[in-house]
């Protein structure tokens, strides 16, 4: 399954790079996003692929929703996971796919096409960029962690995201902006990024990358310290997390103002 997954990343994947250089004509561009026919091209090359590979399994698409199939095996799809970085030329976009197996998600797949980065974990076998295994750092000073912060697309106000942001600005080395949380993770995963704040964000965008970065050891909680769990995907779970590379942890959460 992982390497059905690789594979509809890179057939999407292929196709995004393709189009990244061109000037691109928006479906729709609204004061915060902004809708690609290249978003629903790279979802439909994903689709094409799992259903070849798996025809009874459940599809969830940013596009087109819920393909119900047999609802012990769901992909949780983000074809452009970025898309407003795309669309302006910056190269920090990925595809993002994650399986969940009667509720828990057993592997997630990562691809930034541009950097040639493909991650990947499946649970309890650990994490992976390109072939080589994942571990989180062991940065100790949190006035030299830089971290990203992730909020929900239209569940977080700019004035609270203001808010919730200033402590982490002023008390670490840097807090980055990067609108796209599955490549966050990823970073965090592989001890690129000290920590990651999230605030009320969909679990569709996250899912692959909250397990790559478990494997590699990443520490993931709620606001208040409790143990990261997943819950059976649902468009209305936003969940709000800190995750840190463990030894960082409890000095981030404290500096969380809800």
């Amino acid at each position: 399954m992982i390497e059905i997954a690789k594979e509809a990343a890179r057939y999407a994947g292929a196709f995004l790079q393709e189009r990244f250089l061109e000037q691109l004509i928006p479906d729709e561009e609204l004061h915060n996003d902004v809708k690609l026919p290249e978003d629903k091209e790279s979802e439909r090359r994903i689709i094409e692929v799992l259903h070849r590979h798996f025809p009874e399994h459940t599809i969830f698409s940013e596009e087109i929703g819920m393909v119900e199939r047999n609802e012990d095996y769901l992909w949780i799809v983000d074809p452009l996971d970025g898309t407003n970085n795309y669309f302006i030329g910056f190269p920090y976009f990925s595809i993002s796919l994650a399986l969940q197996h009667k509720g828990d998600v057993i592997l997630g797949v990562v691809y930034n096409p541009v950097a040639g980065q493909m991650f990947w974990a499946e649970k309890g076998k650990g994490a992976f960029l390109n072939g080589k295994r994942l571990t989180v750092n062991k940065r100790d000073d949190l006035s030299r962690a830089v971290g990203t912060y992730i909020r929900g697309r239209n569940s977080v106000t700019r004035e609270q995201e203001l808010a919730f942001t200033r402590p982490f600005m002023l008390g670490t080395k840097r807090l980055l902006r990067n609108v796209a949380p599955a490549l966050d993770w990823c970073l965090l995963a592989n001890g690129w990024l000290d920590y990651i704040v999230m605030q009320r964000s969909g679990i569709m965008d996250v899912a692959a990358g909250i397990l790559i970065a478990q494997e590699a050891g990443a520490r993931i909680t709620d606001w208040r310290g409790e143990p990261y769990q997943h819950e059976a995907f649902s468009t209305e779970h936003l969940p709000s997390l800190v995750a840190s590379n463990g030894v960082l942890h409890e000095k981030v959460r404290e500096m969380i103002v809800e």
